[in-house]
């Protein structure tokens, strides 16, 4: 007989980081609510800084207002910096943690096949008016916080382009590349020519840390700098000033998502950290769903992505490996 794990139960977060009113910042200049565009009049890419893709990520938007209240400018290209789904946003307290989104999730409908079946959701209607901005891009970040206060990491595509640009950013050094199927929809990095092996649009997750956590607002900064340093959309003497710290070398670590666990119950807790990137033998106990064990499926398999109180039906977490280069 198997021993059985201890089940912890989700830890609860301190609130660091604060709603704050999103009507200053809501008529831009795009004739699309809370989307604001800067044209350089220089030849360059069309780079892209997405807050608020769920509700009850703060530290985006952070960002985002912290680039606008500063008058930031691109020295080439266009800038557009946006807050996504405000309507979730609106309705979110701390204590509220459901106000990821409204109808459904807004980081899973991002394919023009899923869009054409829905124009009513929140969701859906808030994406239909952002697809023209995002087919025009060809550097997306998208800027989100985790359940849990997991080390910071990038989400992307298995593109060799798209991994080269998270290598050369370096921040955060750790990287989970999305799997081939996509049982709960589409994000906004695999839409268009983002996901296009042909193209060289490049779209990137940034997952900057815990949700409510200051640290994560500071870790989002400084990849946007990095990233927007990247671009070309500021020279190294704008990231000067706005703040750029020296990153400290480590070296990259990249899983891969092998399947999800889907919760049989609405009873199914971790036996080990919820932070994740736990690693477990074949056979070890991750968790119980009720009185059910959960093995891990092979030798080396690691916890990613855990919920914090999933209901039956959803996914809790996903089995992943750590992948070579």
């Amino acid at each position: 007989m198997r021993p059985r794990g201890t089940v912890l139960e989700p830890p609860v977060y301190p609130l660091e980081l604060s709603r704050v009113d999103l009507a200053p910042y809501r008529e831009g200049n795009t004739g699309i609510d809370h989307v604001h565009s800067f044209d350089s009049g220089v030849p360059g890419p069309h780079v892209m800084v997405n807050a608020l893709t769920h509700g009850n990520e703060l530290c985006g938007m952070v960002v985002v207002r912290r680039l606008l209240d500063a008058g930031i400018r691109p020295r080439a290209g266009r800038l557009t910096l946006a807050f996504a789904n405000v309507a979730a946003y609106d309705r979110f307290a701390h204590d509220a943690l459901q106000w990821r989104f409204v109808d459904r999730d807004f980081n899973r409908l991002w394919s023009d096949a899923l869009l054409a079946q829905d124009h009513a959701s929140v969701e859906a209607r808030r994406a239909h008016a952002l697809a023209p901005v995002l087919r025009t891009v060809d550097r997306l970040l998208d800027l989100h916080s985790t359940w849990h206060a997991v080390l910071p990491f990038f989400v992307l595509s298995r593109l060799p382009r798209v991994r080269r640009w998270a290598d050369h950013l370096a921040l955060p050094a750790r990287q989970l590349l999305l799997p081939a199927f996509r049982h709960e929809g589409f994000h906004m990095i695999d839409y268009g020519a983002f996901a296009d092996p042909h193209a060289d649009a490049i779209g990137l997750i940034a997952e900057c840390g815990q949700h409510f956590a200051g640290a994560s607002a500071r870790t989002a900064w400084q990849v946007t700098i990095r990233f927007l340093q990247a671009c070309g959309s500021i020279d190294d003497g704008d990231a000067g000033r706005l703040g750029l710290e020296p990153v400290e070398t480590r070296p990259i670590e990249r899983y891969e998502i092998v399947q999800p666990v889907i919760a049989a119950t609405d009873a199914l807790r971790l036996t080990c950290s919820y932070a994740g990137f736990v690693v477990f033998p074949a056979g070890g106990v991750a968790a119980y769903d009720g009185q059910a064990p959960v093995l891990a499926p092979f030798d080396g398999a690691v916890v990613l992505a855990p919920r914090p109180d999933p209901r039956a039906g959803q996914q809790a977490f996903a089995w992943g490996r750590r992948v070579a280069d």
